[in-house]
């Protein structure tokens, strides 16, 4: 499995993702992270706000609306000014004239806010295609050890039926027996085990693309080729571009357009009005008009660059804190990967070799009648134990390294 290639698919969106076909065929990798990301109602809710920060922006753009008043007065009174021979009617059209640029400052800030719920969805992306290749691998892993169990289920029977054999000639005791069908009984539970935690790896897969029972039967993954490693340095090159620093830019844009906006609200706009009255006594019409300004804008607008301000400074501080703890991530990660990478080769290469000459030699002691059942178990037992611990050396390579693409996806990668 190429992780690498992995992200960019995954990151490079769902455009032209075929449907899935018959549920009989093998899953792999790139459908599985194709389906989440074409199906997860977590990018359907990423989606959806950001047609809403787009609808926002739209709105905050638009000029201030104009306003129609009605007046009427001198209606109803007493005296004189009873019934509506009195009446004064007044109709105006209004409009707030903005000044100091507060409209382009709110097209600033709708898209500074458009583009950070696009950095957010960006991550969402990365955070869900992440989390399905470790399910599929956590099934590969599984699948691979119910395998092991069967296996070791097989092995126990078989082994049971040749102690019984001797010991229905008295070559061998009793208790041999009774040990043997032990350790087929421990098989058959550690069958049982595997068998429903493959179950629950399916089904947490399935999830990924918002379904509830999985619709594939098998995954296909050759855990044994494990992908290179890039050096140290090339990943921490990555860091300054990854999709959460560019996250917490678009805060910081974001908090920068705010404070135009705080800038452009010190200087206080003109609410402009202006109408005809109609006198209803002598049944003449005048020309009205007035102007209003607020007071205090600067006042106001200061505290608000303030807080701008302060809010800047924090996501500044916060950039520092993310980049320095994801170098610790990642370089605790890529030590670890070194480890796996270290473990599987000593594995494979000289330790279950070993191992293999050790069950042979004993195997072939036991049939001579040399070696007792105890040393058979236990050197299958052992053998056993080592292939379940280079299968879990190749589950924690690929996995940490779905963690190293995470830790050091960048704004390239999540372009289509």
């Amino acid at each position: 499995m190429n992780l690498r290639h992995v992200w960019v698919l995954a990151l490079a969106g769902t455009c032209g993702v075929a449907p899935w076909g018959h549920a009989a065929e093998p899953l792999r990798l790139e459908e599985a992270v194709n389906r989440a990301l074409g199906a997860n109602p977590a990018l359907a809710a990423e989606a959806a706000e950001l047609d809403a920060a787009r609808a926002r922006a739209e709105r905050e753009s638009l000029a201030p609306q104009y306003v129609v008043t009605g007046e009427f007065e001198n209606v109803g009174g007493t005296g004189a000014l009873s019934g509506v021979n009195s009446a004064e009617t007044t109709l105006r059209l209004g409009r707030i004239i903005e000044l100091g640029g507060k409209r382009s400052a709110r097209q600033a800030l709708g898209a500074a806010e458009v583009e950070q719920q696009r950095t957010s969805a960006d991550a969402a992306r990365v955070e869900i295609a992440s989390r399905t290749a470790v399910r599929f691998i956590e099934v590969a892993v599984d699948q691979k050890r119910l395998e092991f169990a069967k296996e070791r289920v097989q092995q126990a029977e078989r082994t049971r039926k040749e102690v019984a054999n001797w010991v229905s000639v008295a070559r061998n005791p009793e208790s041999d027996l009774r040990a043997a069908e032990i350790v087929v009984a421990n098989a058959e539970l550690d069958r049982e085990h595997a068998e429903h935690e493959l179950a629950s790896a399916k089904v947490s897969l399935a999830a990924s693309w918002g379904e509830t029972s999985p619709d594939f039967d098998v995954v296909v993954a050759n855990l044994a080729e494990l992908p290179p490693l890039e050096p140290l340095d090339t990943l921490v090159a990555r860091l300054p571009d990854t999709i959460e620093q560019r996250s917490l830019l678009g805060e910081a844009r974001t908090a920068e357009a705010r404070r135009r906006v705080a800038e452009a609200a010190r200087k206080p706009d003109l609410n402009f009005n202006v109408g005809v009255r109609r006198l209803e006594g002598p049944g003449d019409q005048g020309l009205v008009m007035s102007i209003a300004v607020p007071l205090g804008s600067r006042t106001r607008g200061g505290f608000s660059i303030a807080e701008a301000d302060a809010q800047l400074a924090a996501i500044e501080a916060r950039r520092k804190a993310e980049r320095f703890e994801r170098h610790q991530q990642l370089f605790e990660k890529y030590q670890e990967l070194v480890h796996a990478r270290t473990e599987v080769d000593s594995l494979r290469t000289k330790v279950i070799p070993k191992a293999e000459q050790a069950l042979a030699f004993t195997r072939r002691g036991f049939d001579a009648g040399r070696f007792s059942f105890l040393s058979l178990s236990q050197a299958q037992t052992t053998l056993f134990q080592l292939r379940e611990r280079l299968l879990e050396a190749y589950a924690r390579y690929h996995t940490l390294l779905v963690e190293v693409d995470r830790l050091t996806a960048t704004v390239q990668d999540s372009q289509p």
